[in-house]
């Protein structure tokens, strides 16, 4: 059987971790693009915060190439078992085209305005969250300088998140199904 490959796109407070989190609950793998900069940030230094993180982000694709977070998930993914899996939080075409390597690939984008978004991450309240709609502008165009816009623009299936959490959690159970043909945990079992 060959191997799908979701990758899960959007701005930062789109809703990418929920949808993440509706796939994992139909039992489909997901992969994180942004644990996988967590841990290099923990294998090159002891302090893992929100800007090391970031650094180490930006410094990564400086040091090895546009796809060189891909490669550390495609790495982890090669070590496990797995047909359909979900990768959180892909950022460029490049990082697309490194999934490539691992079977079919579609991209799922989460839309949200920015309003919407800069008050969902006020309500969460991660380290590194803006502390105001221009500190959200400046932080978005470094992701659309990763070519994070691109990937939205040529997304194969879109969930607008313009309501609530509810309707989210429905909108990306029904577009789930729809990508892998009604796979449900039962299903697998």
């Amino acid at each position: 059987m060959k191997k799908l490959i979701v990758c899960l796109t959007g701005m930062p407070g789109s809703g990418k971790t929920v949808v993440s989190e509706v796939a994992r609950e139909m039992g489909l793998k997901v992969y994180s693009m942004g644990d996988a900069v967590r841990k290099e940030v923990l294998r090159r230094e002891s302090v893992l915060d929100w800007r090391s993180v970031r650094k180490t982000m930006f410094k990564l694709r400086e040091e090895e190439g546009p796809r060189a977070v891909a490669k550390l998930v495609v790495k982890e993914m090669r070590g496990d078992e797995w047909s359909i899996a979900v990768v959180e939080g892909v950022r460029s075409l490049d990082e697309v085209e490194e999934f490539k390597s691992m079977g079919d690939v579609i991209v799922l984008a989460v839309h949200s305005s920015p309003r919407d978004r800069y008050v969902r991450m006020r309500a969460r309240g991660r380290e590194g969250d803006p502390k105001s709609l221009e500190e959200l502008r400046r932080r978005d165009l470094d992701e659309l300088s990763l070519g994070l816009g691109n990937v939205i623009a040529l997304a194969d299936y879109v969930i607008v998140n313009d309501s609530s959490l509810e309707d989210l959690r429905s909108r990306a159970r029904h577009v789930i199904e729809r990508i892998v043909g009604g796979l449900t945990r039962e299903d697998k079992s």
